[in-house]
């Protein structure tokens, strides 16, 4: 069974290739990895992700932690393979049809993304202050599901003729 000449495997792959890759811009960009609104002081909301604070304005983190800049390596590396990923898989399904070897590519690269991304969680997990585990927001979770999201497509892809 075909999509637009694409088997459906593969275009369901691609589908969720690009989902994974916008939810990963968002995850990866916004400053929601922890959020507090703080009812003592007035209702101030206290946020952060990977690159910012704010407290309600945002400042670039400065002398951030080893562990800090391991997530944001590993986010940043998960980030440029799922990139890849999407090139390739496009090249392969809509111009250079008849290379097999850019399919294996494209699973290496969203396997290879959602094991980066899953490594920079898991170092956030385990180094963050008990504070800022117990108020993980919705960018934390969408980098997560981004993960999840190119793990699918790696399995579908390979599961294709």
């Amino acid at each position: 069974m075909e999509v637009a000449g694409v088997p459906l495997f593969s275009f369901i792959s691609l589908i969720l290739t690009v989902v994974a890759f916008i939810i990963d811009i968002v995850g990866f960009a916004t400053p929601y990895w922890y959020y507090r609104k703080i009812a003592a002081l007035n209702d101030v909301t206290y946020k952060a992700g990977l690159w910012k604070i704010c407290t309600p304005d945002c400042i670039n983190y400065e002398n951030s932690k080893s562990w800090q800049e391991a997530v944001q390596a590993m986010e940043v590396l998960g980030f440029i393979c799922l990139l890849a990923a999407l090139v390739v898989l496009i090249l392969k399904l809509f111009v250079m049809k008849d290379k097999q070897m850019l399919k294996w590519v494209v699973v290496g690269s969203l396997v290879g993304a959602a094991i980066f991304i899953l490594i920079g969680v898991c170092i956030y997990g385990g180094e963050a202050e008990k504070e800022l585990k117990e108020h993980i927001h919705f960018a934390f979770a969408f980098v997560i599901i981004a993960a999840i999201m190119a793990i699918i497509a790696a399995v579908l892809l390979f599961l294709d003729k």
